[in-house]
């Protein structure tokens, strides 16, 4: 597969014509509608509310959704928006694709490299051994204010347990100016950015891990953030395909660019649930079918799942938890991959009690389905300074403690479903995101470490887990 998606750009100037309009309203969502009625899946919601299988146990169901995704990408394609041409791939390449991702990924370098191994579902690897059976990323979304950039970047590195950053801090404003896309400001943002990260990184005594923030906009800005400090040769990027199966030359350069340069890439699915997509059932085969387009087309090193729920920007209402844990499953049991990360990314509430129990519920899923997990970011990934090192911690020991009681995954279902029972009343009432704090008021902002009304919270929380869930988090 090494070189085959330049065969595939081929076919973004050779492909049939279709317009825009025309490929979302007659073309993509009939077939998306029509596929997932074809396998029989479906969103089934239990008498309390919430989904009744949050995390996939049935693998008769795993392997409809698989088939489903796969007949997708092939009868669908990939629009190009440049060219308005679709890029059809054959059965067989899509197989051929599938055969050929990475089996093992490494990435930071020196002291702070980290490998992984593929894990299947249900696949905790050695048992007991006091390590994280998963990869744990620590993840900075939303604008950051200067006067505490570092310091919630420090917050992070300070975290042994994180293996992994995500420095997606964004800075919205320079010299008095609001950084918008392909402006010059743009690209000193960047230039900033990565100065500051890596900074912080040395500081910290962690200089070689690995950063895989893509904060920039537009392809130049990106570019730019190589130059000075600059990236290290552990670090990923991003190469995004556009929501609903579409892609650009903007996204063709990234690709090229990033496989040039010898860095590792990201790939996410993002399915926007009751939005084209539609419900949570077709949106779970649209978002498995992106995760395979981008294998196809782009060959990214590494895979995350980013279901966002359009009523409530969020990765971790009952909606979003489902689509990417059927995602996730998929991937799983009919690839050998290593590298997905799994649900809540971002949380919805402000870093307090929700904030845990919703970083809770994604590494319970995200680790029994072989996944890695991840945390950091509260109030929609949209608010001011809500992120915080501690919640990367706590989604580290939430996935160890997952491993090392080899939890069944219907097991993890239970789990899941009374991590949700904690919070999702309040994305329904749209209230979540007024709850918990901001990062300066629970973090003393001269040691960069919670204070004790924050440790309070968060032991209380693991003390629930353990008695209410039977989860022995230490």
């Amino acid at each position: 597969m090494k070189g085959k998606f330049l065969d595939f750009w081929r076919r973004v100037e050779t492909g049939p014509i279709m317009f825009e309009k025309e490929y979302m309203t007659r073309h993509y969502y009939p077939l998306l509608k029509q596929t997932c009625e074809k396998y029989g899946f479906k969103y089934e919601e239990g008498t309390n509310g919430l989904p009744s299988e949050v995390v996939p146990c049935n693998n008769e169901t795993i392997d409809n959704i698989w088939e489903a995704a796969k007949e997708f990408v092939v009868k669908c394609g990939v629009l190009c928006q440049n060219t308005e041409r679709v890029i059809y791939f054959t059965e067989d390449e899509v197989n051929d694709a599938m055969y050929h991702v990475p089996k093992k990924v490494t990435v930071g370098s020196h002291t702070d490299e980290y490998t992984w191994k593929h894990r299947g579902l249900e696949d905790y690897g050695v048992r007991n051994s006091g390590k994280n059976p998963n990869v744990a990323m620590g993840r900075i979304l939303g604008p950051i204010t200067d006067d505490v950039y570092e310091k919630v970047g420090m917050s992070f590195v300070k975290e042994p347990m994180v293996d992994m950053m995500h420095f997606q801090g964004v800075i919205a404003h320079l010299d008095g100016v609001d950084i918008k896309p392909f402006s010059p400001f743009e690209m000193m943002s960047e230039m900033k950015r990565v100065s500051k990260v890596k900074d912080v990184c040395r500081r910290g005594g962690r200089p070689y891990l690995h950063d895989g923030a893509s904060m920039p906009i537009s392809l130049q800005a990106e570019m730019m953030g190589t130059y000075g400090p600059g990236i290290n040769p552990g670090d990923a990027h991003h190469v995004y395909l556009q929501p609903h199966l579409k892609t650009n030359y903007d996204e063709m350069c990234r690709a090229l660019m990033w496989h040039q340069f010898g860095s590792q890439t990201w790939g996410i699915g993002m399915a926007y649930i009751g939005s084209i997509p539609g419900a949570a059932a077709t949106s779970a085969v649209n978002c498995l079918a992106e995760l395979i387009a981008y294998e196809t087309l782009y060959q990214p090193t590494m895979l995350g799942v980013w279901p966002t729920d359009a009523l409530y920007f969020s990765n971790s209402s009952k909606y979003s938890l489902f689509v990417a844990n059927w995602a996730v499953a998929a991937m799983h049991k009919h690839t050998k991959i290593p590298s997905i990360l799994g649900a809540a990314w971002q949380m919805t509430s402000r870093i307090g009690y929700e904030y845990f129990w919703e970083t809770a519920a994604g590494a319970i899923g995200s680790v029994s389905l072989g996944a890695g997990t991840s945390g950091g970011t509260g109030e929609q990934s949209g608010g001011t300074n809500c992120a915080a090192g501690i919640g990367a911690r706590f989604a580290a020991e939430v996935g160890r403690a997952v491993g090392e009681a080899d939890l069944k995954r219907e097991e993890a279902n239970e789990m899941v479903i009374k991590c949700l029972g904690k919070y999702q009343k309040f994305i329904n009432d749209r209230t979540a995101h007024k709850m918990g704090w901001l990062f300066q008021e629970c973090y003393d902002l001269d040691t960069i470490e919670p204070l004790d009304k924050l440790n309070k919270v968060y032991k209380k929380v693991k003390g629930e887990m353990r008695k209410e869930l039977g989860l022995r988090i230490d």
